[in-house]
Formats: C-alpha cells, structure tokens, sequence
C-alpha cells in the first residue's frame, strides 16, 4: 500500500522579540522542512513533513514548547502537481528574441 507523508504548515505568534530564536530552534526539530518570518498576524511560518499523524503531533509539542503565544496548524490534505518548468523564459516566449550560444 502507498504510504503518503502528513504535510503540515503552522503559523506562529511569538514573544515580542522571540522571533528569530523561535525559528533558529524550529529548523532543528526533524520534520520541519522550511521556516520563515512572516510580516502580518504571525510572526513565524514553517513547514513540516513527517510519515505519520504521530510524528505530527511529536514535533507539535515541541513547538509548544517554545516561547510562542499561539499557533494555528494547518494540515494539507490534497497536493497539487508541480508546475512544468517552461524551457524558454517571457522575453524569448513574447518578444521572439533568440538565444544566444557561445
């Protein structure tokens, strides 16, 4: 049977001046994919892949654990295709410039 990965994406409002202690530590908790501070609500934004719901709520409490004031958990439940790289960029594409070869 095909064994998909939980994909997990949670916003974070820290303690004022938490921000980047916040994401040092979270981008080296496993499963936690990508991090970035965010301007708006949160401060924090990461992503997290893990094999199951389990893991999920390991890596959760942990994150608890940090100097947070609240987050919210969003869980993707459906992924769309990757995007096809197109070969030839909007100059080339609209302008009709050729490429040059060397």
């Amino acid at each position: 049977m095909f064994k998909k990965d939980v994909e997990a994406y949670i916003l974070i409002v820290v303690q004022h001046g938490a921000e980047h202690q916040v994401l040092e530590t979270l981008m080296k908790f496993d499963g936690v994919k990508e991090g970035s501070l965010v301007y708006g609500e949160f401060d924090v934004h990461c992503k997290i892949v893990v094999e199951s719901m389990e893991k999920l709520r390991e890596v959760h409490d942990k994150i608890r654990k940090l100097r947070i004031l609240r987050s919210e958990t969003l869980v993707a439940y459906e992924r769309a295709p990757p995007r096809k790289k197109s070969v030839r960029n909007y100059h080339v594409r609209k302008l009709g410039h050729k490429r040059a070869r060397h």
